[in-house]
């Protein structure tokens, strides 16, 4: 779970300095709830300066599915909300869950109000991949990776072996990763592993960790070759 505190605790640490960017892009194929919760949470925190959700309905939060309404619509209702000013919480929170299912025109919408959003504004798009996205509109996005419950829960064991790896040589690494590809160990919880050792020095390791997740990405929805991804991933390491 460390993984998640550390996301979590960065987006605090933005928050209280007032310094979050004006959009996210919150991805990650197993990890639905996930995404809503830390993108709810968020808004909580902004709104009430507490992660826990409570009962009390949001003023300054508007959270739409696009499973059930993807038009450019809909887009503009969310422009009007965001262009008004925060009656509790310091941004206007707008979350698109399943935003891949946005039809071009609402995303180009959504790219229209990214270019130039409102002072106070905060977009939050969730999705499996950010690739389905159109590429101008995830240009105007940070992207964050989200890990979901199964991929958090790695052992003990599975813990020593991603320290082991980043204390290893880079010929030792491959070797590794061919040990680890051939073994029992599950690679999603080592990569989880990994993501979480090196976030513990996120200022040094960002660009590693940034490659990390975007060979994950590839190495899950297509059939790529596992070995040359994570290589390729884990070059800049020292």
């Amino acid at each position: 779970m460390a993984f998640a505190a550390e996301l979590k605790k960065d987006l605090k640490r933005l928050a209280d300095r007032v310094a979050l960017f004006h959009g996210y892009i919150l991805f990650g194929h197993d990890s639905g709830a996930e995404k809503s919760q830390l993108a709810r949470e968020l808004a909580n925190y902004l709104e009430n300066k507490k992660w826990a959700i409570g009962d009390r309905v949001l003023s300054d939060c508007f959270i739409i599915d696009a499973r059930q309404e993807a038009g450019i619509e809909l887009v503009r209702s969310s422009q009007h909300f965001l262009w008004q000013k925060p009656a509790v919480s310091p941004n206007r929170t707008l979350i698109i869950d399943h935003a891949d299912r946005l039809t071009l025109p609402a995303q180009n919408a959504i790219l229209k109000i990214a270019e130039e959003p409102p002072a106070n504004a905060l977009i939050i798009l969730l999705v499996r991949d950010p690739e389905t996205l159109l590429p101008a509109l995830v240009s105007r996005f940070q992207k964050i990776f989200v890990a979901g419950a199964r991929k958090l829960n790695s052992d003990a064991e599975t813990e020593k072996i991603a320290g082991r790896f980043l204390k290893s040589s880079p010929a030792g690494r491959k070797e590794m990763i061919k040990e680890i590809l051939d073994s029992e160990v599950g690679l999603e919880n080592f990569v989880t592993a990994l993501l979480a050792h090196l976030w513990r020095d996120k200022s040094k390791n960002y660009k590693v960790c940034k490659e990390l997740l975007e060979r994950w990405v590839l190495i899950e929805q297509f059939n790529v070759n596992k070995r040359l991804q994570l290589e390729a991933a884990l070059i800049g390491l020292p």
